[in-house]
């Protein structure tokens, strides 16, 4: 396009201009706190000798939009003082395809008297699946399951801060995992997808389709927990979100708004940037007779 107000042309051209203002692909993001604190009662650091080198090889085809499922079986939902006794993972891509029929599972160690202080429902749900007699059985510590499920992780998503947390009602999960699991937390992106959102949107939005919705088996184990995720994610998806073809005419309309507007911002840009310029002026001064009328001469009498 040619600008032609000008004293000479100006030529702008999209490709030419990609961000105006601050690049926040540089931004870094804040670390969670459990991730600097010290070494203490409820947080052991894992030591040099057992951390995961995480300068892992890309593998040859990467996962698209990776998707890293989790769900942790508790002595409690107080992450102050309750523990994780039983942690499951699996990943999958982003349209939901479990990727190589990869999991993770493993229970961790606590002693009989910590089991026996848990809720009337942890006591009788964890009694009932056989948890609580493997959680005191097992002999792994926290530091060791960690470990184990960031090198897991690792060998699917090796870039940090790609792999997405999904689950339902991960964000308690994500909550226990802070103080417990924090490097495996610092190894995923910071967002997380939370089904059970989706879920109570439905449930407002339309009440009648939702109805519908797959229920979960309330096994109350880790890894039935997040199959029955994905199944109700798969359903949400084809049932109740638009697909490609429902949105073509929305996206092509959006597309051209947002052409204009960027064009509409790099006329300003341009406008701002003429006038902190110091062009000469194209504009003759005009006489004094022409500028503020004729001067007019007192008659001799």
């Amino acid at each position: 396009m040619v600008i032609k107000r000008l004293s000479f042309p100006v030529h702008i051209s999209f490709s030419s201009i990609v961000v105006f203002g601050r690049n926040y692909s540089q931004l870094g993001r804040k670390r969670n706190p459990y991730l600097d604190q010290k070494v203490t009662s409820l947080n052991v650091a894992i030591s040099k000798s057992t951390m995961v080198n995480t300068a892992v090889a890309t593998p040859a085809k990467q996962i698209f939009k990776p998707l890293v499922w989790i769900d942790c079986e508790m002595t409690g939902l107080d992450h102050t003082k309750d523990r994780i006794i039983e942690i499951c993972c699996i990943v999958t891509d982003g349209h939901l395809n479990i990727v190589d029929d990869n999991c993770y599972e493993s229970v961790l160690h606590c002693d009989a008297d910590v089991m026996a202080q848990m809720n009337e429902w942890c006591v009788e749900h964890h009694g009932k699946s056989g948890l609580t007699r493997k959680v005191i059985e097992c002999e792994k510590t926290r530091e060791q399951v960690e470990k184990e499920l960031l090198e897991f992780i690792q060998k699917l998503v090796p870039q940090p801060r790609v792999g997405v947390l999904a689950g339902n009602s991960v964000h308690m999960d994500r909550l226990f995992m802070l103080k417990d699991f924090p490097h495996v937390i610092d190894h995923l992106f910071y967002r997380i997808v939370d089904v059970s959102s989706l879920m109570e949107v439905s449930f407002r939005h339309n009440p009648t389709l939702a109805s519908f919705a797959p229920r979960k088996d309330k096994n109350h184990t880790a890894k039935s927990d997040i199959l029955e995720s994905i199944e109700q994610l798969r359903w949400y998806r084809d049932n109740y979100l638009k697909d490609e073809q429902e949105t073509k005419y929305f996206v092509k309309q959006q597309q051209q708004e947002r052409e204009l507007d960027k064009l509409k911002q790099q006329l300003q840009t341009l406008q701002a940037q003429i006038q902190t310029q110091d062009l000469p002026s194209t504009t003759e001064k005009r006489p004094k007779e022409i500028e503020h009328g004729p001067v007019l001469k007192s008659r001799k009498l």
